[in-house]
């Protein structure tokens, strides 16, 4: 099945914030002042669209999978936040072609040399993912609950 990464769309907010079942998964997911339930008619705003533009992957019948944003953080580094895959549709490696996408298009619309992102330790699945797609541990940047991870995109 294809799937094509695309600007989120305001029709696919509701059917995203529906993945976060708890306060605490929305906190994990999107930190610190984002409400749980997150409203469709809030998400751009609390998720700071169109300033930190978020990809929707859609599968061949337009059905929104996955979810993740990007921003620049300092001249050169662009960082990815927010990553989420449809809850029904994980464990089909859906992660890596959103990741692969999100990243490619990070870099083409920054002047990014280098990707960073931030992963719960306690989520190894993901922590695999971004090692295998080149992401490093940044030991000095982490917190005992956050692994920095960061890639260059040469």
């Amino acid at each position: 099945m294809d799937h094509v990464l695309q600007p989120v769309q305001p029709s696919h907010f509701a059917v995203i914030a529906g993945w976060l079942d708890s306060p605490a998964a929305t906190l994990r997911w999107a930190g610190p002042g984002v409400p749980f339930p997150l409203p469709a008619d809030a998400f751009a705003a609390a998720l700071a669209l169109p300033a930190r533009p978020g990809w929707a992957l859609l599968d061949g019948e337009g059905t929104c999978l996955g979810f993740g944003q990007y921003w620049q953080t300092a001249s050169g580094s662009t960082h990815l936040g927010r990553i989420i895959v449809s809850p029904q549709a994980r464990g089909r490696g859906l992660g890596r072609i959103l990741m692969t996408a999100l990243c490619a298009e990070a870099v083409r619309h920054t002047d990014a040399v280098q990707l960073t992102l931030k992963v719960y330790r306690d989520n190894p699945t993901a922590v695999a993912l971004y090692r295998d797609l080149g992401f490093v541990d940044i030991e000095d940047a982490s917190t005992p609950e956050l692994l920095f991870m960061a890639c260059g995109t040469a």
